[in-house]
């Protein structure tokens, strides 16, 4: 093997280790907001759930907007929407966002 495709591969053995680890820490972040959300939604009466529902919305539609302005690939959008449900759907709500664009 030259020196140039040995540089190649131990490049790209580096960048999949780098890519491995952040998707590891993306996953681990993920576990523990969602074991935290399964802890809180629970103890949540019904007014705090009503008051939560809200804000979500509204940090929903922030979150939407930055994606729009920032082009963002139709998989954020769709993952952020699929998200919003599932966890309003656990809040008992059946106001979703919307999936539409404005």
């Amino acid at each position: 093997m030259s020196t140039s495709d040995e540089m190649l591969l131990n490049s790209m053995t580096a960048l999949v280790s780098a890519h491995g680890k952040a998707i590891s820490r993306f996953g681990a972040s993920v576990v523990v907001m969602t074991k935290f959300v399964e802890a809180v939604l629970p103890q949540l009466s019904a007014t705090q759930i009503e008051r939560t529902i809200l804000a979500f919305h509204a940090q929903l539609g922030e979150a939407m907007a930055v994606a729009d302005d920032v082009l963002l690939p139709g998989e954020y959008r769709t993952t952020l929407i699929e998200q919003a449900n599932m966890l309003l759907s656990r809040l008992g709500s059946d106001a979703v966002p919307t999936t539409s664009r404005p």
